[in-house]
């Protein structure tokens, strides 16, 4: 991103001329080291353009979190080539709803937004800085105002000039401008190939393959795989993964789900590739779709049948309270915001609340974290099933140097034998979400891609839900 400074006539820095391909010809220059320019008004002031990684930009704030999962692959990329004229390649969805974009700060970003939303939406646009008349006539569309919009006003867009974890705190009324940079010119970050919405079996671009990052978890890849293909169904593509990106070998994703592998005809002619697994993820679109997602349809129907079976067996009618807690690595690898992990002593007096409430028979209890079975057990005493599964205490990761299960799961189980245990496991967990989902009523730490799944398993909803992370009813 290039920020507008004030003109430095002290240092010595290539000179450029003020006009609408500022920007781009800085970036040419950025591509080549140069990250400080010169530019020439010849009908105004000069000032200078300020180069600034995104991602580094965005990890300097205090609000960035402190996993170290969000600080391997970039969420936000650096844009150093776009063109923000090719329009079948800008995506609006997350302008969706909103009459009005406020914008703290004129910079590249807000600047070139400034430019597609007029020119693509109806959208009128504000501004708190008047320098934005440097590259646009005032207008009905676009005008300079003091006044910041109130939270409670859920039709105008805030776009501050700080970092803001839109994506980690689930709001979406209030983000920077590098998030909504990002949103919008999203498909031009995934791929140089055209693409057109509705353009069908006509269009080259055939497939989308994802990559899926080796620290995620079954849940959270068919969590995505399904959005993913929710998100690109509008330009007809086929969503595939790549064989062998994942931690699970293909036989056990064939297996047990409907999922695709990326076939032979599939090429950089006709494919989007989709590398940067958490790039993706941590947009509204994917993150907090409500579309198309993960079903009973996305497991193979033998499976299917199995868990049925073994859930009739296990809860035989009996009137359940539902509750995942996730722990270990989530506690281990920092977790905040919406899916940050509770402790099961903040967690048991709403959970008491409900139990007398509801008149429950027991809880089941969906985790991977053996101390959080441990104490849910002392703190109800015959009350609480759970399947047979291999858990973990966060001693386990800080004895291991390790932040994640797939980490620690790869030094417990070398060899062949990881394989084998993956299928196990991987087997346990949909046993769990499915009894899950036969539960009456439902508790949860926070998101995860198990929560999705959950709520997507159950076919007749759930009566109450409960977010700790969040502290709140969901309705």
């Amino acid at each position: 991103m290039l920020l507008i400074k004030d003109y430095d006539r002290e240092r010595n820095h290539r000179f450029l001329t003020h006009g609408p391909d500022v920007f781009h010809k800085a970036l040419h220059w950025v591509l080549r080291g140069e990250t400080v320019f010169h530019v020439k008004d010849p009908e105004g002031q000069d000032y200078n353009l300020e180069y600034v990684e995104n991602q580094k930009w965005a990890e300097a704030s205090e609000k960035y979190p402190d996993s170290p999962l969000f600080h391997q692959d970039p969420l936000y990329p650096p844009y150093l080539i776009y063109d923000e004229n090719d329009g079948d390649r800008l995506c609006f969805d997350i302008l969706e709803g909103f009459e009005r974009v406020w914008f703290e700060e004129v910079n590249e970003y807000t600047v070139v937004l400034t430019g597609v939303i007029l020119k693509y939406t109806s959208l009128s646009v504000s501004f708190a800085d008047k320098r934005i008349f440097r590259f646009f006539p005032e207008s009905d569309r676009l005008s300079v105002t003091e006044d910041k919009p109130s939270a409670e006003d859920k039709k105008t867009l805030k776009v501050i000039r700080d970092f803001y974890p839109s994506a980690f705190i689930c709001d979406f009324y209030t983000m920077d401008q590098v998030v909504l940079f990002h949103h919008i010119f999203v498909l031009q970050w995934l791929t140089d190939l055209p693409l057109k919405a509705g353009s069908g079996e006509s269009s080259p671009v055939r497939y989308a393959e994802i990559v899926v990052a080796r620290s995620e978890g079954i849940g959270s890849v068919l969590t995505v795989y399904a959005r993913t293909k929710s998100f690109l169904q509008r330009f007809g593509l086929e969503v595939t993964l790549q064989p062998g990106s994942s931690r699970y070998a293909d036989h056990i994703i064939e297996k047990y789900f409907n999922i695709r592998m990326t076939p032979e005809d599939a090429d950089e002619t006709n494919t989007v590739y989709i590398t940067n697994y958490y790039g993706l993820l941590f947009t509204k679109m994917l993150r907090y779709s409500q579309g198309n997602d993960f079903d009973i349809n996305s497991l193979n129907p033998n499976f299917v049948e199995e868990m049925k079976e073994y859930g009739n067996a296990v809860l035989n009618d009996k009137k359940m309270l539902g509750i995942l807690l996730r722990g270990s690595d989530y506690i281990a690898s920092g977790m905040s915001g919406a899916s940050a992990p509770v402790t099961v002593e903040s967690a048991l007096p709403k959970i008491r609340e409900w139990m007398d409430e509801g008149g429950y028979d027991g809880i089941f209890l969906a985790t991977e974290d053996q101390d959080i079975l441990d104490k849910m057990k002392d703190a109800f005493p015959g009350k609480i099933r759970a399947v047979s599964q291999e858990r973990y205490s966060i001693t386990d990761f800080q004895e291991e140097g390790v932040t994640t299960i797939s980490e620690l799961d790869s030094k417990r189980h070398p060899g062949d034998d990881y394989d084998n245990f993956l299928e196990d496991s991987t087997a346990n967990y949909f046993y769990a979400l499915y009894l899950l989902s036969r539960c009456e009523s439902f508790m949860y730490s926070g998101q995860c891609g198990g929560i999705v799944m959950t709520k997507s398993l159950c076919e007749k909803g759930f009566k109450r839900m409960w977010c700790f992370a969040e502290n709140k009813e969901i309705r």
